[in-house]
């Protein structure tokens, strides 16, 4: 504005000036109309510039205004949403049946054992707290029962049901047995050293003969009075199966 201002006066001095001699310099007269005429011209010029310099005084302020203007309404920047994980859809698989003991095998000793010309039969058991009776009269081996317990003694008749004998050697067949009294857990069959003892007799069975051969185990004193069920157990490497005591 005050170059505006400066640039008005001067033009109006100009055009008063006019009028007036300076430096010795005659100026020629004009009319009153000429002066008129002059006046106005240099007043057009005046405002004609001053709206030209207004113009690009407001562009430049309206565009500062523009940049540094912030938004009415600014809208909040949405925050990133976690990607949300796939549901597992994954069918659970009930173990429960895998996971169940396998099907009860029912097999005859001589079957299980591969024995051939041999039948195997379970004859009985009896209760003693020692085996054999000190009264035999040769007496090779005898074991007894702990304290506050009871030997079980399992009886089985093995035959030689072929024409011609039969060496058996039960030892090389790596036989193991468990008993179950009472549905109770399984425990192995004592190792002796019995000449008859069923896991690891070895002799020979006279055509048409016949062994008596047992299995011994030891159990509570109590337990040993109330037997109602037994039951045998054959493992063989991982492979097992069960003979019925009935």
């Amino acid at each position: 504005m005050r170059a505006n201002r400066k640039t008005f006066g001067l033009l109006l001095a100009a055009a008063a000036s006019l009028g007036m001699t300076a430096c010795g310099a005659a100026i020629p007269d004009m009319t009153e109309e000429q002066n008129a005429v002059l006046v106005e011209y240099a007043a057009g010029l005046l405002l004609k510039y001053d709206s030209n310099h207004h113009g690009r005084l407001v562009d430049a302020e309206d565009l500062e205004e523009e940049i540094n203007a912030e938004p009415e309404n600014p809208q909040p920047e949405e925050e990133a949403q976690p990607e949300e994980e796939p549901e597992n859809t994954a069918t659970v698989v009930d173990n429960t049946q895998e996971n169940q003991e396998e099907e009860t095998v029912y097999r005859s000793i001589e079957e299980f054992y591969g024995l051939d010309g041999v039948a195997v039969e379970f004859s009985g058991y009896e209760i003693k707290t020692m085996y054999p009776d000190d009264n035999t009269d040769e007496l090779f081996f005898a074991m007894s029962a702990s304290a506050g317990c009871k030997l079980v003694v399992l009886h089985f008749d093995v035959s030689n049901v072929g024409g011609q004998d039969k060496d058996l050697d039960m030892l090389s067949l790596d036989t193991k047995f468990k008993i179950s009294i009472n549905g109770e857990t399984p425990k192995y069959a004592l190792t002796t050293m019995l000449t008859n003892d069923l896991a690891s007799y070895k002799g020979t069975i006279t055509a048409g003969g016949l062994e008596s051969l047992v299995l011994v185990t030891e159990v509570p004193e109590e337990t040993a009075h109330s037997i109602q069920t037994m039951s045998l157990i054959m493992r063989s490497g991982t492979e097992e199966a069960l003979f019925s005591l009935d």
